[in-house]
Formats: C-alpha cells, structure tokens, sequence
C-alpha cells in the first residue's frame, strides 16, 4: 500500500487518479521488472490522454518492487494455510499460494534482485543461474520456505483419500500437514527473507562450497524427504481418531520416501566426495549423520510388517512419530549454528559455540537470538510433543485438539510480538509445556501401580547426569514399557533402554557406573516380576525359530543402530566421533549381513545352523589377517582395535551375503517387491564393501598420504610414480570464482608406463566493492582431481596453504609442492551399492509389469 500511494503521489493530478491509473503504474512495475527494470513508469490520470514518465534507476524501482510485490508473499501464504486448515478440501487450490514465497525468492535470486538483503548477502550477478538459484537456500529463510512448498506439494498430490482412508480422517491429515506448512511461514516470516538492502551494504555472497552443481538438487531432495517424514506423523496423528488401514498409508508415503531420502544422502555423499577434501564420501560429519537418522526410521517401518505376530498399532503411531522427530533434529543439527560446531556442513552460524558439555544446553542458549532462537525452539517443542503423543495414544487418551497446532501458535507469537519473547521462558517450563499432554493423560488415567517405579527412578537418574536428550528419551521408553499389558513383553523397549546408556557410556557422555544403572533399571522387571511367559524354546534347527529371529533381525538391529548413532551425533557437538561410529557399528552390520545370508537359505534350517559358527570364523580371520586388508588397516581405531580388525568384522559376512542375496534375485517369481527390496539388499552390501576400503580402513589424517613434489623430478608411492611437471594458473572462462591455481601431475605405473595426469588445485573467490576494482577479501575452495581406474580412485587434494602460495606467484624458483593422495580401493562398490538401492526403492512404488522382474525359478518369498 505504502508504494501505490507513493506511485499516485508521483502522478501530478494524483488527487484524481482513478483506479485505472493505479492498475496501469502496477502493470508498468511488473513490465519494467520482466524487462530488465525498465527506467520509466507510466502514471495515465483523469485528464484526457494525458501522460506522464517518470525516470527511475534500477535502485528504486527494485525498492519499489520489493516492499509491494515481495512484501505480500508471505502474508497471502499464511492466510492461505490458515485457509487450508480450516478447508482442506481445497487444498490442491490453494497449494500454489503456499509456495509463492518461495518461487518468489528464487525469483529474485534468479534476476539478482539486489534491492532484497537476502540476496545482496549471499546472491551475485556473475554466477551462473543454476547457482543463483541454489542460493535460495543457501542461508536461513530459504529453506523454510522451500520446507513450506515441498509440504504444499505434498498435500496437492495427496488431497484425496488415501489407501482406506475416509473424507474425514484424510481432512485432519491435511489439516495437520497444514499446520506444519504454516509453522514454518511464519519461522520464514520473522526472518524477514524480503527485507530491503540497506544502503551502502556490501554482501559476502554464496558460500563456496555451495557452489556446485550438486548443490543444486541435493538441499531439495533431502527437505523432500523430511516433508515425507513429517506428513508421516501427520498420518499417525490420525489414529486418535481412526486407525483402519493405517499401515497401508503407513507403506505407501514410506516407499517413496525411502527412494528420495537414498537419493538424497548419496547426492550428499557424492558432493563431499568430489567437492570436500576429505578424500572419502563419508566422514560422519554431523550433518550428514543426522541425515541418516530419518533413512534409518524408515528402514524399520519398511520391515515393520513382516515382524511375527501381528503388528500393534501403536508400533506404527510410534514409528511414524519417531519419522517426524528424526527429520526435525536433523534440520536441528544444521540449523542450530554453533551447536554441532565440528560439522563443515555449518554454514548458518549466528553466535559461537558455547561451553555447556551437551548439546540441548546450548540449543537454549539459542533463545536469546533474534531469528534462529524461535525457529530452534519451535522445533524443540515439536520434538518432545510429538512423543508426549505417542505416550498419550499408547494410554489411549487423545489430547485436546488445542494442542495439536501448538508449533503454529508458537511461531505465530514469535512473528507477531517478536522471536525474542522466548528468551522469557525458563528452559525447564518450555520442555513442562510440552510435556503436558502426556502428564495430562497420566493424571487423567487414575492407573498408577507399582510398575510406574521404573519411570520414577530413571527421572531421578536423569536429574543425576542431568543430560536433558538422554533422559526425556529414557523417560518415554520406560513409560512406553509401563504402558504395555505385560511389562515383560515390552523387551524391545527395555534393550533400547539399554542400548541408550550403552551408548552414552561407549561415546563418554556418561560414565560407566551410570550407565550401569540406567541398563540396570530397564532389566528390573526380568528380576522382580513373577509373570511366567508362554514361549516356545529356542531351537537352533526348528525352520519357524529361525524364521522368526530373521524377521526379527532388520527391526531391532536396525532400532538399535538407530539409538546408537543418536546417541554418538548428541555428543559430536566438538568433536566428530569418527571411532565410535566405526568400531560400535560394527557388530550390528555384521548381525544385518548374517540375517541376508539366512534368509536365502531358510528353505535349508540345518545348513542355515552353520551360520552360526559365522562370527566365530570371522573374528578368527579378524584377528589373523584384518591388519593384512591393506591401506592403514593395522592402524588402531582406539587402544586396542585395528581399523583392519573392525573392516574383516564386516568383510566377511558380506562376501557370504553377496551370492546369498543374488540367489534370491535369480530365483525371483516375478513379484515386484521382493525383487525390489533383494535390489536394495544387494545394493547396501555393495555400499558396506566399498565403505570398508575406502573409509574403515583409510585414515585420512596419516601423514602417509602427503607427498612432497619437486618440479620434473619422479616420485614413487605406492604402485604409482607421480611427476609434477607445472603450475597452471587461469582467471578467465571459469563457470565460478576469480582465479584459479594448478599443478599438473602425470601418473605413471610401478613400472613407468604412463597412466594419466591430474590437475589438482585451489579456486579463489574475491569479494569486490561496489565499484568492482577493489578486493575487499578473498576465499578459496580445494578443487580435487580423481583419477578413477577398474579397482578404485586415486583421489588428489593439493595443499591449501601452498596452492595460496602460488597463486601469489611468490618464486620464480625451483618449485616444491605439497599433495595429498588417497587411493581408495574399491569406492565404486558405494556408487554402484547406491544406485541399485535407488532402483530398489524406485520399484517399489512404480509400477513395473511383473514379467520384466520374473526369472522363471520361485524363491523364498520376501518379507517386503
């Protein structure tokens, strides 16, 4: 409003302006922003034919466009959602305006609309389009907005009923995907993503890493798939009301879900490879850890149907919680700067890390920032409430509907009296809030016995170690266990209850007595209840055991691996627990490899009996030649484990796992899931093997893969002989940066047969002033060179420091550099492993005719 009335003033009989004139000012704006900001707009008034043309610079008019056109982005999406929530039967309508905010802002990144802070920060007008565009989420607002589209999205292709779903349950399902999409607008609007450029502001531009062709799909992909996680939760949520069918809507978001989350991660992987110098896809770097966590929920709800027995419904409602809440602390772990100050995946950082030793303390700290403080919190809240859900679903009582859209109310106060309102809120009374649907419906119950000792007594241990995550999560698993009709029969929730103080002990977070006791307080009721359970005995030849502990085998490993990879990333918060990750996941990859073997041979219970004996040979061959494995294989993971040892533990079974696992394939029917999920089996065995030689056994910081080059002079590492023979320097035609730095290197055999060269180097990134001339700082980004060859990579990185050198042009002299090289045997095993999950987890939701997937021999059926 502000710029229409400031477009009549400017006409000269602005008085008399009728509404066409007003219309015909608004029509010049858009024409002059599609046609490169023309420098006239055109006011038409009352009197006659009469015109007038007022020069603007592009500065101005930007200004203009800014504070009407974008201003209103956000604002008309929010009232949208709120629509949505209250009709979501016409949802596919008024999706497109949910998303608005988004293309809009991609819109001006694209056009390098500088006249928005946004942009002039981290936009710039010598980047390519693609990557104009990938600065849309480069900082804080974009993502949320681009969280707030993909959820539209979603809603749009999903606005029907769903698989046995009704018109009522499925307009509560959108009513909370709604509620979600609207939380995040209004996180997005206190952020001001449209805010106009101060004068005389100089940004620093898009972060270097950032600019790269990956980053153009991967950030996407991966809040698509947390979108999926979230209308997950959103489908749980519904079992307060209806639970017909639930695992059927469960399965069909899931597939899909498994196939962009895949893609994603290994997007992920695929630009640390290639872009990072960590000389390796993977290095458990906190924000790709946390990515994993979501994937790994959904491995478990994939399998949850073929666990024997038939499946509780609150087995899913938990599940598709658990989707939710790994999805928000993943975006937590990137987002909440400084906190997980060891990742590299840290670009949005607003204060410094802070001294407290865990990582929900210095999440509240986060209260006092302006921006990042709300958003923080809001997925805090989210976290908590969502389990205090589950508990109050498992105890049958459903929460006032209030409650259901308490993140929105709380990112709504934070944009309308400002994000700072937090910093009121005692720490302790915020995580009260959102526990109080759960303590609600524990006093409304009225059934308190003595099983609820156990919950008491791992509070009070809680209080003791005082680690908030570790103990509200230890509080929900042993009040899910009170919960159950026979205590004795929640034994997968008592050995994540161990798991978890296992975990916290193996990672240092506690000590060893405490977590002695936590584990011991989840075995108690084995000690004092005086329940008989009906079971029949374990026999090691009878074919229904052995099916049963198969079936079994991918839902509790992998629930398991779920906790302990939780537990390693909460305490990384300084340092990246690479060990920990490598040598405690060990036996669970080897217990998932042993399970792919069994099944292939369930049709054989006495040869299957043999498996048995499978983790005695392999520790023996561990023992003997693991350190044999080659790399830094006899190097120690940690006092007395070699990284060889952990590689063999892993080795072996898969080697017995890869023939079992084509056998299946082979002998497929023609049935597409099973021929979808032996695809993915297969392929993760791939994955393991190459992750063994390129990252278990690799390690990266041994100063045995730093070479010294002198110019023209041969130098022998390994089976190779590297001769650098000049220095390339370049700072024209470059897709990016302003200069770039190389030395070429020709890599020739043990026996000095020429291979190939290798151009290894360093791009730098100068940030100008506004008169272009003046170099105000500079950056650099590695540029890596592989040499891929049958058997693996030859991976070069060359020495930042002496590439800056260089580039400087400090001596004319003899010139000596410094490399370092990875030879990574066996990496492509991770690509090839990748893509045939991909395919996998593309089958299963595509339809494929079943004679394109048959080979003419039956096999076992597969639980998928």
């Amino acid at each position: 409003m502000p710029c229409m009335l400031s477009l009549i003033k400017n006409c000269q009989t602005w008085h008399d302006a009728y509404l066409k004139s007003l219309v015909t000012c608004l029509y010049s704006i858009n024409y002059g922003l599609v046609a490169n900001y023309s420098s006239v707009i055109r006011c038409c008034t009352q009197k006659g034919s009469s015109a007038y043309y007022y020069p603007l610079d592009t500065v101005e008019l930007n200004t203009l466009v800014g504070e009407f056109m974008y201003s209103l982005l956000i604002p008309l999406a929010i009232i949208a959602s709120v629509f949505w929530i209250f009709r979501p039967e016409l949802v596919r309508w008024i999706s497109l305006i949910i998303a608005l905010p988004f293309f809009g802002l991609a819109y001006a990144f694209l056009l390098n609309d500088t006249s928005l802070l946004h942009v002039a920060s981290n936009g710039g007008e010598n980047l390519p389009l693609k990557y104009r565009f990938a600065a849309t989420w480069s900082a804080r607002e974009g993502p949320l907005l681009l969280w707030a589209a993909w959820m539209a999205l979603l809603a749009h292709l999903y606005a029907k009923p769903m698989v046995g779903e009704s018109n009522f349950i499925a307009s509560i399902r959108l009513r909370f995907m709604g509620g979600f999409a609207l939380t995040l607008l209004f996180l997005g609007a206190m952020m001001e993503p449209f805010q106009t450029t101060p004068t005389g502001f100089q940004g620093r531009g898009l972060n270097e890493l950032l600019q790269t062709d990956l980053m153009v799909i991967h950030p996407p992909l991966i809040f698509l798939a947390y979108a999926y996680c979230i209308m997950l939760s959103c489908i749980g949520l519904t079992a307060f009301w209806e639970t017909d069918h639930l695992k059927d809507r469960m399965i069909q978001i899931t597939r899909p879900a498994m196939f962009v989350s895949t893609l994603g991660i290994g997007l992920g992987g695929l630009w640390a490879y290639t872009v990072l110098d960590w000389g390796g896809y993977w290095a458990w770097d906190p924000v790709e850890t946390g990515s994993m966590l979501p994937w790994l929920v959904l491995v478990v709800m994939l399998h949850l149907r073929t666990r024997p027995g038939k499946t509780p419904v609150d087995h899913w409602v938990g599940l598709s919680f658990l989707a939710g809440m790994m999805a928000l602390f993943a975006t937590l772990v990137t987002r909440a700067g400084g906190v997980w100050a060891s990742s590299v995946h840290t670009f949005v950082t607003d204060v410094s890390a802070s001294s407290p030793p865990d990582a929900f303390s210095r999440m509240v700290l986060l209260k006092s920032d302006d921006q990042a403080g709300a958003e923080i919190m809001t997925y805090l809240l989210m976290f908590v409430v969502l389990a205090s859900y589950f508990v109050c679903f498992k105890m049958n009582k459903r929460p006032h509907n209030a409650w259901f859209f308490l993140s929105p109310v709380v990112a709504g106060l934070g944009w309308a009296f400002g994000a700072n309102y937090l910093e009121s809120i005692p720490s302790f009374l915020f995580v009260l809030i959102a526990l109080f649907p759960m303590i609600q419906s524990i006093m409304r119950s009225g059934k308190v016995s003595k099983k609820w000792l156990l919950p008491a007594a791992v509070c009070i241990l809680s209080a003791w170690h005082g680690l908030v995550f570790l103990g509200l999560i230890a509080v929900f698993i042993s009040i899910s266990m009170v919960l159950e009709g026979s205590i004795l029969k929640s034994w997968g929730m008592a050995s994540i209850g161990v798991m978890l103080h296992l975990s916290a002990a193996w990672s240092g977070m506690i000590d060893v007595y405490v977590a002695g006791l936590g584990m011991t307080l989840f075995l108690s009721p084995w000690f004092f209840e005086n329940e008989e359970m009906s079971q029949k005995p374990w026999q090691l030849s009878d074919v229904s055991w052995q099916k049963r502990v198969i079936l079994w085998s991918p839902i509790m490993v992998v629930s398991l691996y779920l906790v302990l990879t939780f537990v390693i990333l909460l305490s990384s918060i300084d340092n990246i627990q690479f060990a920990a990750h490598e040598l405690y996941g060990a036996p669970f990859i080897l217990a998932i490899l042993i399970a792919f073997t069994a099944w292939a041979g369930i049709s054989n219970p006495k040869r299957n009996q043999l498996l048995a004996g499978l983790p005695i040979i392999t520790l023996i061959l561990a023992l003997v030649w693991g350190n044999k494995l080659g790399g830094n294989a006899d190097q120690l993971l940690s006092t007395t484990i070699t990284r060889g040892f952990i590689g063999m533990l892993m080795l072996v079974p898969a080697l017995f796992a890869i023939p079992s696992i084509i056998s299946l394939i082979v002998k497929n029917n023609g049935k597409k899931i099973p021929m979808a999920a032996h695809l993915v089996h297969l392929g993760l065995i791939l994955l393991i093997l190459g992750h063994i030689f390129s990252t278990t056994i690799v390690n990266r910081g041994d100063i045995s893969h730093r070479i010294t080059l002198e110019e023209n002079e041969p130098y022998k590492h390994g089976d190779y002989i590297f001769t650098f023979t000049d220095v390339v320097f370049e700072s024209e035609d470059l897709e990016v940066g302003s200069g770039f730095v190389g030395i070429t290197i020709n890599v020739s055999d043990s026996e000095g047969e020429f291979i190939g060269e290798v151009m290894p180097g360093l791009i730098r990134f100068d940030r100008l002033d506004s008169t272009g001339q003046i170099v105000l700082s500079s950056s650099a980004r590695s540029e890596i060179d592989i040499m891929s060859r049958y058997y693996g990579d030859l991976v070069f990185i060359l020495d930042g420091t002496q590439a800056t050198a260089l580039m400087g042009g400090e001596s004319e002299e003899e010139i000596v550099v410094r490399v370092t090289v990875y030879d990574l045997t066996g990496i492509h095993f991770v690509w090839i492993g990748w893509v045939l999950m991909m395919i996998g987890s593309l089958v299963t939701f595509v339809k494929i005719p079943a004679r394109h997937l048959s080979m003419g021999v039956r096999s076992p059926a597969h639980p998928l």
